[in-house]
């Protein structure tokens, strides 16, 4: 059992000097996802586009009841609380 603990240390060790190369690349990977979802379906991310439709009635009412506001501002906090844990951990 001993002779296991130096072992999963080193392994340990490698982990924690590999982390900010994974970090930033999945916050990358996250912030480039964002980044094409503002542009290419803004309903996605953008609470003012999802508004826009609303007043010009661009949303049909099964879509408009489930999207409303709330799809975008919780799309929005999944990907901020993301990048937090990926700063912090």
């Amino acid at each position: 059992m001993n002779s296991d603990i130096p072992l999963m240390l080193a392994k340990r060790q490698q982990f924690i000097q590999r982390w900010p190369l994974i970090a930033l690349t999945v916050a990358g990977i996250t912030l480039g996802f964002y980044a094409w979802a503002f542009i290419q379906q803004p309903i996605l991310v953008n609470p003012l586009h999802v508004i826009h439709l609303i007043q010009t009635n661009g949303l049909d009412s099964a879509t408009q009841s489930l999207l409303s506001i709330v799809a975008p501002i919780l799309f929005l906090a999944i990907g901020a609380l993301l990048l937090l844990l990926l700063l912090f951990v």
